[in-house]
This record gives C-alpha cells, structure tokens and sequence, in this order.
C-alpha cells in the first residue's frame, strides 16, 4: 500500500535527523509499504527545526510550514490535508513511538479495519505524566462512554475516508480515533512500544493538560451527541 505519515514538529531540532532517518529507514523496509512520503509539519518552530528539515529535503520528504505556532491539532490536520496517499499515518516527533509498529498494525487494513490506533506498553513517562493520563482516561471513560484505552497515544494508521470524521478544535489530536469511531468506521487498538525521550522537551504540562482536556471533553460530548446515530462501539485490543 501507499502510505503517508503525518508528523507535527515543534522545536525538535535535536530529534530531526534521527527522527527522519529512522522513518525513512523503517518504511523501506515494511513489507506492507509500496510508496511512501514524510510529510513534516513544521509548527512555528523557534529554534533550528526548519533549517535542519531543509537540509533532510528529498523526494520521500514534504515540509509543510506553519508561520506561527497553531498546536498540534492544526499543524496534524494541516499535514493530513497536505498528504497524497490513501493510507494515512501520524507519530509524534519526539520518537517515544516507532514507526516499526507499523508493520503489525497495516496488515488490520487489509482485513477491513478502518483505523488501527496504538495503546502504549510500559510507558516511559515521569510518574507525574503516567497518573495525569491514568485520570483523564477515566474521566473521559465515564463522560463519554468509550471503550478505548490509550486514546492520546500518537501512533495511528487509517484509510483515507476516515479524514473526513475530523473536526478541528484545540485537541482534535487527542480524540482522533473515537471520533473516527463516532462516524462508524471500525476501530482497533493494539499494544506498541514507548520509549524514553532521549533529545528535547515535552511540549505539554501536566497542568495544562488538564485545563484543555476539560475543554475538549466537553467540545467532543456535544459532537457525539450531535451525531448519535453514527456511533458505534469505537475499540477492541487486538
């Protein structure tokens, strides 16, 4: 299959080149893949992102420029908007996830699975970021009643089609998968890897987090309830 991957970048200047080799590299050799293209979001970036993309540029390589920072949702949506294959993908740039799990999680499409999302294993994040997303998953599971349980994890493929269910807000990132499974396309998670992050700084507090959350939880109950006849039951682990 022909795939795109979606990666937002903001002030990541010490992961670009790892990050771009790493995903070149891992994407030639998927057995699943027949084409490829990066498309990297480059968020209003302060530091020498940019010009560490520029000199990545190739062929497989498109740089997508935001003149300001807009978040993450925007710089996601303005990636997918830009990619050109029918299979779509996002990882974050900070590599705590590999794109090597693309190969276990490709392969659902082919058996009619609309969109396969990540569900992150032993994570390596500080105890402070493992219990703030412990009580937003719960909190959100008792909102909004779905099944899903890593819903933030930045590691997703889905077809094409599956676009359309998004609707941009502040945090769209976040609920890309229950609101995909909102328009009732077929949603599976599986078990991938998490990884320390070995270069940069998380771009998110644990404070912040909770005040747009709470935000967005509320943005994404009406959008449901605004739609119920399209829901379906959104996740299983495979």
């Amino acid at each position: 299959m022909n795939l795109s991957v979606v990666i937002p970048l903001h002030n990541e200047e010490g992961n670009v080149a790892r990050l771009l080799g790493t995903v070149r590299d891992s994407l030639a050799r998927n057995r699943y893949v027949e084409a490829f293209e990066v498309v990297c979001v480059n968020d209003g970036s302060t530091d020498g992102t940019a010009g560490l993309l520029e000199q990545h540029r190739a062929d497989w390589l498109r740089i997508v420029t935001l003149p300001h920072r807009c978040g993450q949702s925007v710089a996601l949506a303005a990636g997918l908007f830009a990619a050109r294959h029918e299979v779509l993908a996002r990882i974050d740039g900070d590599l705590q996830t590999t794109p090597d799990d693309f190969e276990a999680m490709l392969p659902l499409l082919e058996r009619g699975v609309d969109c396969v999302h990540g569900v992150r294993a032993r994570r390596h994040d500080s105890l402070a970021r493992r219990w703030s997303s412990v009580v937003a998953n719960a909190v959100r599971r008792a909102v909004l009643r779905d099944g899903f349980r890593d819903i933030s994890c930045p590691l997703t493929v889905f077809r094409r089609a599956c676009a359309t269910a998004l609707v941009q807000f502040d945090a769209m990132h976040r609920y890309l998968p229950l609101l995909i499974a909102a328009r009732a396309y077929l949603v599976v998670e599986v078990p991938v890897r998490h990884f320390p992050r070995s270069a940069g700084t998380t771009k998110y507090g644990v404070v912040d987090r909770i005040g747009v959350g709470l935000r967005s939880l509320l943005v994404v109950r009406r959008l449901i309830r605004a739609a119920p006849r399209y829901w379906r039951t959104p996740s299983r682990l495979l």
